[in-house]
């Protein structure tokens, strides 16, 4: 009995352009079902502060009156201007001060992480750089509910890191979590 080698060999790869297409096939799937949007943001307000009639303590002090708390924040001063990062429980409100006293904002959809120790905040940060995306900036929430905590992060890209660290287990947080 002879075997004919050439028709064994393209048989193979017919088999094997099959194969790799069902698997690309698959594979595209499987990333469409990962790649699902899990990024829920928070809500981050940066105000630019320097000349205006309104300092950030009174601003804070009009916005608890409207039941507004600040959940986390970032100071950043620069010569006459400071740059405040922040996120309340209500951004809504606060977008209603800052058109009504006329305040410049800027509005980011961040990540919000919660996790339970120092130890997963330091793993967190292995698992973002591991998949190679960069985080721009990192500050903590100021109080979370049992202990835990919780991190504000600004990545280049929060939706890949969002779903890196839903695989890995890390709980993010959204807006309505952090909102009363």
């Amino acid at each position: 009995m002879s075997i004919n080698r050439e028709l064994i060999f393209i048989d193979f790869w017919k088999i094997f352009f099959i194969l790799a297409q069902m698997v690309a096939s698959v594979k595209n799937k499987t990333d469409q079902v990962i790649m699902e949007d899990v990024f829920s943001p928070v809500i981050q307000f940066s105000v630019l502060l320097g000349g205006k009639n309104i300092s950030f303590n009174s601003m804070l002090k009009a916005l608890s009156v409207e039941d507004v708390s600040i959940l986390a924040i970032s100071f950043l001063e620069n010569f006459e201007t400071a740059t405040i990062r922040f996120v309340v429980n209500y951004p809504d409100i606060v977008r209603k001060f800052c058109s009504k006293n006329a305040i410049s904002y800027h509005e980011t959809k961040v990540l919000g992480i919660e996790v339970d120790s120092i130890d997963r905040v330091v793993q967190v940060v292995n698992i973002i750089f591991s998949a190679e995306v960069k985080i721009h900036y990192m500050y903590s929430l100021l109080v979370r509910p049992g202990g835990k905590i919780g991190i504000i992060l600004q990545t280049e890209n929060n939706e890949f890191a969002t779903n890196i660290l839903h695989q890995t287990g890390i709980r993010t947080i959204s807006q309505s979590d952090i909102g009363r």
